[in-house]
């Protein structure tokens, strides 16, 4: 199961408050990465945070993962999780007879 995790600076912390903490966060970060159980990392684009997408068996798997996390253990992040699974009816749709012929992308050539 995929989850998506995307944390927030809780009240009061900057960014000058994290810094002592980055190195550690990222080394944590990477290493999770390495073993698969993070896919994607992002930086968002909205707020300081990040966006990391987990693979693992629940949303209750990634949040142990996420406590670990120096910035967590310090208390300076909130976090939120969305779980993901492949949307049940879309292999009982599929119909291959339909959007099999190129261009797959039917946005090119679109107004001309």
């Amino acid at each position: 199961m995929k989850i998506i995790a995307f944390d927030r600076f809780r009240p009061g912390v900057t960014m000058e408050t994290v810094q002592p903490y980055l190195r550690d966060e990222v080394s944590n970060v990477w290493r999770l990465w390495k073993a698969g159980i993070v896919r994607e990392n992002y930086a968002r684009a909205d707020e300081p945070g990040v966006v990391i997408v987990f693979e693992c068996d629940s949303v209750d798997t990634a949040k142990r993962y996420v406590a670990d996390f120096p910035l967590s253990r310090a208390g300076l992040l909130e976090w939120d999780y969305i779980p993901l699974d492949a949307p049940w009816p879309l292999e009982n749709l599929y119909d291959a007879a339909i959007d099999v012929a190129e261009p797959f992308d039917r946005t090119i050539g679109a107004g001309e």
